[in-house]
């Protein structure tokens, strides 16, 4: 705790019962918060509790007292130093600070209501007008019916000014099914938010799974998601000739390691870190023997050949936890990580390498995150789509 006396408490319970697991996890978020009652409670779960999401809703509200409540299930969740995947667990974090407000929603697929976050008084005002404080928002969509690019616009047109952070509503890949939850109950095919208001130096920093290689290629010709042709040539050859210059001569190796990066600012591209957003090869398409990438293409723009493994992964972790060193005036109060579930355990072969990162630089300090179906960020003063990556969002009382 600081002088600002911020109180929050992160809690983990790896219990297969449910009811059990929210409880212990809210009751050892509440003891390292060392309050009572909560203001506001966060809370991921993994599939294993999906069939008795109601009663982890009830356990959280129970045990914290809180009035303004989020969360949503995960491939994976993060708390007290702790990662846990594909197996039960419960994370909870609680806070409660002098000064700081916070509100929640359960929004439609849409979005429709974003922009209530705008302010505390919600009708009207402006963001960070004098009843409220300057806003940051968590946002949780379904990562299986939430469509990103329409979340994308409203954001762009609601909460211009609001810095947006959160992850995909996601299971194991198992099901197809993701809940979200908040004070209105537990729901599918929603976005769960939190709006925290008040003194609060926010600082984010993203992680890639990869690193650019060779150099970069101007699209030439493409289709709306079909890369046709790089630099006059056919994309798949380039393609090819990339995946050859890294060893990769298995053409399922080379569409698994072998990404796409597109720099967020063009007239000085940059594929690190927050500066491009990293899609992967979906297929080929047979009419003009183009790449299928997840991404809108234009023209007379820039891309990069991107190599994921776990080697560059953990240089880039470092690279981050330093940058983010300076963004803050002292150490944090407390921080979220919201991790793509292609990385963790199934990247690095083992669990805790992106925590041992971040604690080690920071030491000890309350953090909850989940590996979600992908990352949301408001990065080059919009809110951005991202995978692959993991976004580490720092919070201290300002």
């Amino acid at each position: 705790m600081n002088q600002r006396k911020m109180r929050v408490g992160v809690g983990l319970s790896a219990d297969a019962d449910t009811a059990q697991a929210a409880r212990k996890a809210t009751l050892d978020a509440m003891a390292q918060a060392g309050v009572e009652r909560a203001d506001w409670a966060v809370a991921f779960f993994t599939t294993e509790h999906l069939h008795r999401a109601d009663a982890l809703h009830q356990g959280v509200l129970e045990h914290s007292g809180c009035l303004a409540l989020s969360g949503c299930s995960a491939m994976g969740v993060i708390g007290a130093g702790r990662e846990v995947e594909r197996k039960p667990g419960v994370a909870v974090m609680v806070g409660r600070a002098a000064g700081v407000r916070a509100k929640s929603a359960l929004l439609p697929d849409s979005g429709a209501g974003l922009e209530r976050f705008a302010s505390l008084g919600g009708n009207g005002g402006a963001a960070g007008d004098a009843d409220g404080g300057a806003p940051t928002v968590i946002a949780l969509p379904d990562s299986f019916r939430v469509d990103n690019a329409r979340l994308q616009r409203r954001l762009a047109r609601e909460l211009p000014a609001v810095p947006v952070f959160g992850a995909g509503a996601t299971d194991d890949g198992s099901l197809g099914i993701s809940l979200q939850m908040g004070m209105e109950g537990v729901r599918s095919a929603s976005i769960a938010t939190l709006g925290l208001y008040g003194p609060l130096q926010v600082a984010v920093g993203i992680t890639q799974s990869c690193t650019a290689v060779g150099e970069p290629h101007f699209i030439t010709k493409a289709n709306d998601f079909v890369l046709v042709e790089l630099d006059g040539r056919p994309a798949l050859h380039s393609f090819i000739e990339q995946g050859r210059a890294l060893g990769l001569d298995d053409m399922q190796r080379a569409s698994q390691e072998l990404l796409f990066g597109f720099p967020l600012d063009p007239e000085r591209p940059r594929f690190v870190g927050e500066s491009c957003l990293v899609r992967p090869l979906a297929g080929f398409d047979q009419q003009s023997h183009g790449l299928v990438i997840p991404y809108p293409m234009s023209t007379d723009t820039t891309v990069g050949f991107m190599h994921r493994n776990p080697a560059n992964a953990q240089l880039d972790v470092r690279r981050m936890v330093g940058y983010l060193q300076d963004q803050l005036d002292g150490p944090p109060d407390f921080g979220f990580y919201f991790d793509c579930a292609a990385r963790g355990r199934g990247l690095y072969g083992r669990e805790g390498v992106d925590l041992d990162a971040i604690h080690g630089h920071f030491g000890p300090f309350p953090l909850l995150g989940m590996f979600g179906g992908f990352e949301l960020a408001t990065t080059h003063g919009a809110a951005h789509v991202y995978t692959y990556t993991g976004v580490l969002v720092l919070v201290r009382a300002a």
